[in-house]
């Protein structure tokens, strides 16, 4: 059995490897898209949207965004193109 304090710094390191690689991590999120880009891909795909109300993330370059106009399911492919779905 290891004793308490080696499992602990054990799970100290493994927790700050997790973190430091969350970090650097390349994917997109939703915070890397701006409420612009998101009305702007809308709109590109023929619907209106003036103004986004918010904005959830589902999933890696995919994002839930509600508009002034309705609601859209947008993705981005890994050549930065977006996909636009109205969600009913």
């Amino acid at each position: 059995m290891q004793k308490p304090k080696q499992q602990y710094l054990r799970l100290t390191v493994l927790f700050s490897c997790l973190i430091v690689s969350g970090l650097f991590s390349p994917h997109v999120t939703a915070v890397d898209v701006s409420h612009g880009e998101l009305a702007g891909a809308i709109r590109s795909a023929e619907y209106p949207c003036a103004h986004v109300r918010q904005v959830d993330s589902n999933g890696d370059d995919a994002w839930i965004v509600q508009c002034n106009s309705g609601k859209f399911n947008v993705s981005c492919d890994q050549n930065g193109d977006f996909t636009v779905v109205k969600i009913d």
